[in-house]
């Protein structure tokens, strides 16, 4: 597949916002999504390079896997990755989402998809002062607030409003080279969503199948248990 221009990108995503009953301009939640698309989705620790994997059967049942290793904001930008190869790919494929290496143009699609899907441009514009936007200097207590309103990471955040031409190279280079944790300790922000977790977290009716299994005598109770076991219920 061909490199998609970022008018087209940000038609899918909206187009599909729409689908999801999500305005243009909303907060996405990705937890939320996954439970209205009945996408099972399993939070594992994964190597430090690998963010997670899809996977579409021929009956059209969705799997995700997402890296509890990464950090909130990294995960929610995996599941937006992962949604474009699930329902816009003509032909999805199992594979591997990793940070390392050049990627393909799909894979460039998907990352493009992500960031229109995450950080929708009149919900970042109606966010911003008009000042900054006229002076195209948006201001580092703006970036962290628009961080934790559509919860993606700072480096993501830092790249969609240098596309989108709201700062500069320049400004972008400066919001990069920041230790994030650090910088949102100075504003009083949440860190959370700098950090890891929902390790062992399960989203959709694995928990609900294995209940049905050991009510019809299928697994033992001990079986059960242990499938359970494996899993944690986390926030929304």
């Amino acid at each position: 597949m061909k490199l998609l221009t970022l008018d087209i990108v940000e038609n899918l995503a909206n187009k599909l916002r729409g689908e999801w009953g999500v305005s243009e301009s909303e907060p996405l939640h990705t937890k939320t999504i996954l439970r209205k698309l009945n996408i099972l989705a399993l939070y594992r620790p994964l190597s430090d390079q690998s963010c997670g994997l899809s996977i579409k059967t021929k009956d059209g049942k969705c799997f995700m896997l997402i890296n509890s290793n990464s950090t909130r904001g990294r995960q929610h930008f995996t599941i937006a990755h992962e949604l474009y190869h699930l329902y816009v790919d003509e032909h999805p494929v199992p594979h591997f989402c990793s940070e390392t290496g050049d990627k393909d143009p799909n894979e460039k699609n998907a990352d493009l998809f992500a960031s229109c899907l995450l950080m929708p441009k009149n919900g970042v514009l109606m966010n911003i002062p008009d000042s900054e936007i006229v002076n195209r200097t948006v201001s580092k207590a703006t970036v962290l607030r628009l961080e934790q309103l559509f919860g993606v990471s700072h480096q993501a955040m830092a790249y969609r409003l240098k596309r989108l031409k709201l700062i500069s190279e320049e400004q972008l280079q400066t919001f990069l080279n920041v230790n994030i944790n650090e910088v949102a300790a100075q504003y009083g922000i949440d860190q959370t969503l700098y950090q890891s977790g929902n390790e062992g977290l399960v989203i959709g009716d694995y928990g609900s199948k294995a209940r049905i299994l050991y009510e019809n005598d299928k697994i033992s109770e001990g079986h059960y248990n242990e499938l359970m076991n494996l899993i944690t219920y986390g926030e929304n």
